[in-house]
């Protein structure tokens, strides 16, 4: 067998620590490399982790505080406003409220009494001027029976809206009572529901009391100037807004 010769040796040496670099990069280096990594992020993503639940504990009296004061300033808007009333409790309360300006209460009917959407205001966006109307007249008669209503006919269709209505839902009470008393007391008593936010009055019809004459006949008063003179009977719609507290 031919004996090697010494660059032949050096070949394979050289040949041999290539291979085995090769193996060592291959099997050790870029497997520990790709460790390395799997780890490193691992370890960025825990301190992200930590740095976020650091600024979360410490805005933890911040965001309490906020709380609380969301709370307090819920609990003090919900102040004015009644608990959710039973059809009982709205006979009760508007019963006592007429009472304590001497008017009467006869009849109570309570329409609804649930929630419903409570109509509000929105400006009018539109950089259109709204155009005057042509003519606008008012139409005022007094029926005979003394009831007085007032009439105004609707504007040109060229008039333009200068507010939207929108709609919120709150629990909400509808009311009809016929009531009987002085119109110096009802108006007093309009004072008082016009002041309170759980309540509004939506409507109202005046009309002299009626009086009994001999036998069983019942008459009315026909002139409508008695209608700031003795008893008369008013039928009024009562919308009362209630919250859960």
């Amino acid at each position: 067998m031919k004996k090697l010769t010494k660059r032949e040796k050096l070949l394979i040496y050289i040949l041999g620590c290539a291979l085995i670099g090769f193996f060592g990069l291959y099997f050790v280096l870029l497997p520990s490399f790709r460790s390395y990594q799997v780890v490193n992020d691992q370890a960025a993503e825990a301190q992200f982790t930590q740095e976020s639940m650091t600024m979360a504990i410490d805005g933890i009296p911040s965001t309490m505080q906020a709380r609380d004061e969301a709370t307090a300033n819920l609990a003090s808007l919900k102040t004015p406003f009644p608990q959710k009333l039973t059809n009982e409790g709205l006979d009760k309360l508007l019963t006592q409220l007429s009472l304590d300006y001497s008017l009467s209460p006869k009849v109570l009917s309570i329409q609804s009494n649930g929630m419903a959407g409570v109509e509000t205001f929105t400006p009018y966006t539109s950089d259109e001027q709204p155009s005057a109307p042509d003519s606008t007249t008012t139409d005022t008669t007094t029926p005979t029976d003394g009831t007085t209503s007032t009439e105004t006919p609707d504007t040109t269709a060229s008039t333009e809206m200068t507010e939207t209505t929108g709609s919120a839902e709150t629990w909400t009470g509808v009311v009809n009572m016929e009531l009987t008393g002085t119109q110096p007391n009802f108006y007093r008593l309009l004072d008082a529901v016009a002041a309170r936010p759980d309540m509004i009055i939506s409507s109202f019809e005046i009309v002299p009391a009626a009086a009994t004459t001999s036998g069983s006949t019942t008459t009315s008063t026909a002139s409508a100037a008695k209608l700031d003179g003795g008893n008369i009977s008013i039928n009024v719609t009562f919308m009362v807004y209630m919250m859960e507290k």
